[in-house]
């Protein structure tokens, strides 16, 4: 029987130190997990409401005995694309706008420790990988896509600089027998790696390939870029937006996005010169540079060493 609750925060006591200790606050956990962070600030900060939300039904499990404890906390089951809906359709005493919203953008412990999810390639389950509400599974991906949509999927969402190898294999296999686990998805993997290059990878064969999955099979890119739009509308002036991301996909499309609402320069290439955002000025960045994880968070949790901190607060 998995354990439905495993899940550790990541960066628990930076995140704090960014919450506000002298006055009551309303906060957004917009992606509830293991409930990691919502616990802490209940119990440690002046709360006057908490709204969590998580697109994955089994949180309604786990958040079950902090809603009991808690009267001003609410758990959400919903795509946090749809933070602003979600928000004014069940927050009860109507407020509208928040102190804190945080993003945790990794995947739950909760969801990668249970085989039948199909998220790890380390354990045998079916090619699922549905965190809530999606529009389709691993397998029909796999198994549907043709080559060159595989091969897309494989190089853009997870940066597999054998991508194009590992699309032909998977279609080459499936002609035989569909593929409908994750341990045969892995190893075809393993085997389109030249042997040469398998010996210096030191992440498993697998991990871009599966995570370019997950991001497809979940859309969520375009979640997080929509996400972030509509949390701005949801804050306080002073009201902060707290970023946790594992990767570079995501961590770029946070980075952009505090840049270009700051009225930080940028450009689009080198080759360019640089233009000031013509929109307006709506945060100053608290966080220059992303904070990572302590060391001794790294040996606690593994699955910390690529997290990265990103934090900016409403001007107005």
């Amino acid at each position: 029987m998995v354990n439905i609750n495993i899940h550790e925060p990541v960066m628990l006591e930076e995140v704090k130190k960014l919450i506000p200790s002298t006055k009551k606050i309303n906060i957004i956990d917009a992606t509830f997990g293991g409930g990691g962070y919502s616990r802490a600030l209940l119990e440690e900060y002046n709360v006057n409401q908490l709204i969590a939300i998580d697109r994955d039904p089994i949180t309604q499990v786990i958040a079950k005995d902090l809603s009991k404890k808690y009267k001003n906390f609410k758990i959400i089951n919903g795509c946090f694309s749809k933070i602003d809906e979600l928000i004014y359709l069940n927050c009860a005493n109507k407020i509208k706008k928040f102190d804190i919203i945080i993003f945790d953008l990794g995947l739950s412990s909760n969801q990668i420790n249970d085989p039948k999810r199909g998220f790890s390639f380390m354990k045998e389950g079916p090619l699922d990988m549905d965190m809530g509400g999606s529009r389709t599974r691993a397998s029909e991906v796999i198994n549907n896509f043709s080559e060159s949509k595989l091969s897309d999927i494989f190089f853009e969402l997870g940066e597999e600089k054998y991508a194009k190898r590992i699309a032909r294999k998977i279609v080459k296999q499936r002609k035989i027998k569909l593929i409908n686990n994750t341990k045969k998805l892995s190893e075809l993997i393993k085997e389109s790696i030249p042997k040469n290059n398998s010996r210096k990878i030191k992440i498993n064969p697998a991990t871009k390939t599966f995570q370019a999955l997950r991001i497809y099979v979940n859309d969520e890119l375009n979640e997080l870029k929509t996400a972030l739009s509509k949390s701005s509308q949801l804050l306080n002036k002073e009201g902060k937006l707290i970023v946790v991301s594992f990767q570079s996909l995501e961590d770029r499309i946070v980075k952009d996005f505090f840049n270009h609402n700051s009225g930080k320069r940028w450009r689009s290439s080198r080759h360019y010169p640089e233009l000031a955002d013509m929109g307006p000025i709506t945060f100053k960045l608290i966080t220059k540079k992303p904070i990572r994880p302590q060391e001794w968070e790294i040996k606690k949790n593994p699955r910390s060493r690529s997290a990265k901190l990103r934090v900016a607060q409403k001007i107005n």
